[in-house]
């Protein structure tokens, strides 16, 4: 499963205890399942942080998964499909639906208002 920006926020405590909980109880769901987090929701989530030390202690979990050729193509092909319909989702959210579609991982997020616009997309609500 690829983690978005608001999950790891969520799974970090920046958004309260509560908010912290949820993420806890979907984790404890889905023990046996992989957890990824792309470089775009990686640099969303240092945009919080004070020191790159901190980003990498609060999502040592997660396997980071980089931009590459066939990321970069999905998102081009995503980005025209949204643009031409006018549905466009936002830059990040675009890489981040293409890394999700590229490596065949369901999105673990609550942002369904974007990522349902997202054809062939999984989405996991937490």
């Amino acid at each position: 499963m690829l983690f978005d920006t608001e999950f790891l926020l969520r799974y970090a405590g920046q958004r309260g205890r509560a908010q912290k909980v949820a993420t806890e109880k979907f984790e404890a769901r889905h023990l046996d399942a992989p957890l990824y987090t792309s470089r775009i929701c990686w640099a969303e989530f240092a945009e919080g942080c004070v020191h790159e030390r901190e980003v990498h202690a609060a999502l040592t979990r997660f396997t980071l998964i980089e931009i590459n050729e066939a990321v970069a193509w999905e998102a081009s092909r995503l980005a025209r499909l949204l643009k031409t319909a006018g549905r466009h989702i936002g830059d990040n959210d675009v890489w981040i639906a293409a890394t999700a579609l590229a490596y065949g991982l369901p999105l673990v997020s609550r942002n369904t208002r974007h990522f349902a616009r997202v054809p062939g997309l999984t989405l996991a609500e937490y």
